[in-house]
């Protein structure tokens, strides 16, 4: 796969997991900050970036050891911290799936 083709792919996954993250307060638009499924602030731009406070991952709700895929569908948007502290040993529902409430824009 291509650079660019790469690159783009990434862009859409980020995407399609940011879309499910939770406005921050009144600013129901704003895709800058965000606050992710356990409630962490997030930012678009600090993707991939442990050296912010509002740094994120894309995470599979469903682990890939578990059978989860990399699809669309399977992805969130989770804070650094919350990435790097979660197993899969984590019991299922502790973090929300894209049907949750919660998630809802």
């Amino acid at each position: 796969m291509a650079v660019h083709e790469h690159m783009t792919l990434l862009e859409d996954l980020k995407r399609a997991a940011w879309s499910r993250t939770s406005p921050v307060g009144v600013h129901t638009n704003a895709w800058e900050f965000r606050k992710d499924c356990l409630g962490n602030l997030v930012r678009y731009a600090d993707f991939g970036n442990r050296k912010s406070p509002f740094g994120w991952e894309l995470d599979c709700i469903e682990p890939r050891s578990l059978g989860g895929s990399l699809n669309p569908d399977n992805l969130q948007a989770l804070h650094w911290r919350a990435t790097a502290a979660r197993s899969d040993s984590v019991p299922a529902g502790l973090v929300a799936s894209p049907a949750s409430p919660r998630l809802a824009a």
